[in-house]
């Protein structure tokens, strides 16, 4: 029995041996993280394992410091008997719950950069590593994030080549000589360490030159946890060469709505408009849309140029005065500026008023970016021409201000409604929008009284297409200024993020036009009665494009 027994035990154990082969144990150094603290314990920061054989998700696997000397352990038995080698990166998972990965701590494993680990059938222990932070989180330490120049020279021909392979006509408004002498004289630009902010001042000329709003070039997502709480706070509006203060994000009331913005830092507040322009593109070189992104987006298109200052010293008048008067604001976070700059992005209101005195109606059609909810778009759009028509309503104000695009599914079947015969909407079949190459059906309530569109700087995209169709056809009025977009854009775009400085590239893939003829591609729509809100018109509240449009009617 005894030697059965014996017998019996090591047959066990070399079964235990044999089936439970891959147990790692996982060593880290955490001593720059927790140094400088991006990782701090104390306040509930947890060390995750995540790799390919977890699906790179969960919270389960935890590395804990059991010896108080900063690196940070955990064993591990892979499970999958499938997997001969596993990929794997270290995670801080922030108490509020904010995730920081390790960024490429194996460079040559492509594309991801994975740590990497033979399996060899029995338990093994990893060489202490320390945590692999990329730049972005240099200012953890010294409170600067820091390019080298072949890092940056790197990222330059990644997007030079991506420009030039990917772009459905990167040549139809600079022409391939200028482009190419454009690329050199940037690339030799490049001649020390340079900051996120100093590269894209590098880089955004090229996509301006493109001619194509959905052509651009953006800062990383890592560059706005840079400094979160450090954007400019105030709303602008750009009023007969104003800067006017139209609102804030965060804290309220630091300047009167209405002052005129003169200086921010020192510099000039026009010096500082015309910088931020250059860094835009818009479609057919508008300058005009150029100008509303700057509007739009003041306070990231500050940061992604200027970068972010200690202090934003502000000098102004207010409503009414000539005095000057300078101040210290308080910044706002990223946060409160994202909330109001992307608020089209989340199904802004569509609204119809009636005005039946005066047989009027005022719908406004903020955006068509209801990709994923185009029934609703198209209920919304059939219920009001049914109220228009059960009405018979003889004048309609259709105020598109603002609404810079979206979905072709949108805005064909508001066209539906609006075409006096059937015509195409697109010059040519797009694939998924072939059918909208040939006429377009009237609807069933088709409205066939008085139509007063409204437009501004902001119009874009299939914006362009729509009121590009309604001024070909000669339907109805436009009231305002002269739109953002032309009648034909390059969309379908692809994201490219460049491998060091992380900058995030949009490129378009294809050509679209509307169906019209003789048109200028390099100017948005022209209104047929140039109405533009004065200075005077905003203190008051007067909302100078709708007056005239009543006034019309009247």
């Amino acid at each position: 029995m005894k030697i059965i027994f014996c017998s019996l035990v090591f047959y066990i154990s070399l079964f235990e041996i044999l089936t439970a082969q891959n147990i790692v144990t996982f060593r880290v150094d955490m001593k720059a993280p927790l140094k400088s603290g991006l990782f701090r314990p104390d306040r509930g920061d947890k060390l995750l394992l995540r790799g390919n054989f977890n699906n790179w998700l969960g919270e389960s696997i935890v590395l804990y410091d059991e010896d108080k000397d900063s690196i940070y352990i955990v064993s591990y038995e892979i499970m999958d008997s499938s997997i001969d080698e596993i990929e794997y990166k270290f995670v801080l998972l922030e108490n509020e719950g904010k995730v920081i990965w390790e960024w490429k701590p194996n460079p040559g494993n492509q594309p991801y950069g994975n740590r990497s680990l033979s399996l060899t059938g029995i338990p093994q222990v990893t060489d202490n590593t320390t945590f692999s932070l990329n730049n972005y989180y240099q200012h953890y330490f010294d409170g600067k994030i820091f390019f080298s120049v072949k890092e940056l020279k790197d990222d330059f021909n990644a997007l030079r080549k991506a420009l030039e392979e990917i772009h459905c006509n990167l040549y139809e408004y600079t022409d391939k000589a200028k482009f190419d002498s454009l690329f050199e004289h940037q690339y030799n630009l490049i001649t020390r360490p340079m900051q996120p902010h100093e590269f894209f001042n590098i880089v955004s000329p090229l996509f301006a030159k493109a001619g194509c709003m959905h052509t651009s070039i953006w800062m990383s997502n890592e560059y706005w946890d840079y400094e979160p709480d450090n954007l400019f706070p105030l709303q602008i509006k750009l009023i007969e060469d104003y800067a006017v203060v139209s609102g804030s994000y965060g804290v309220s009331n630091q300047i009167p709505v209405g002052s005129i913005i003169r200086k921010i830092n020192s510099l000039p507040i026009n010096e500082i408009i015309v910088e931020l322009k250059k860094s835009y593109s818009s479609d057919g070189g508008n300058e005009q849309f150029k100008y509303a992104q700057v509007e739009k987006r003041f306070p990231m298109a500050l940061a992604r140029v200027y970068g972010f200052p200690e202090k934003y010293i502000v000098t102004f008048t207010r409503p009414g005065s000539t005095s000057m008067e300078t101040i210290s604001l308080i910044p706002a976070n990223i946060q409160s500026v994202k909330e109001i700059v992307f608020r089209n992005f989340h199904y802004p209101p569509l609204t119809l008023g009636i005005l039946d005195e005066k047989s009027t109606a005022i719908l406004t059609i903020p955006s068509f970016i209801f990709y994923d909810r185009v029934v609703y778009f198209k209920s919304f759009i059939d219920s009001t021409f049914t109220v228009i028509k059960n009405k018979e309503i003889q004048n309609l104000i259709l105020d598109l201000r603002g609404n810079d695009g979206g979905d072709p599914f949108c805005a064909v079947p508001l066209f539906s409604y609006l075409e006096k015969e059937p015509v195409k909407y697109f010059a040519e079949e797009y694939g998924r929008y072939s059918e909208f190459a040939h006429p377009i059906p009237l609807a069933k309530n088709n409205f066939t009284g008085n139509l007063y569109t409204l437009i501004d700087k902001h119009c874009g995209s299939t914006n362009g297409h729509f009121c590009s169709l309604l001024k070909y056809n000669k339907i109805g009025k436009f009231i305002g200024t002269e739109g953002g977009a032309t009648y034909k854009c390059n969309a379908k775009t692809k994201e490219v993020i460049l491998e060091n400085t992380r900058l995030i590239m949009n490129i378009a893939q294809q050509t679209y036009s509307a169906a019209v003829e003789g048109m200028d591609k390099t100017k948005g729509v022209e209104p047929d009665y140039y109405i533009d809100q004065t200075y005077m018109d905003f203190l008051i509240g007067e909302d100078t494009q709708i007056n005239f449009a009543m006034d019309l009617i009247q």
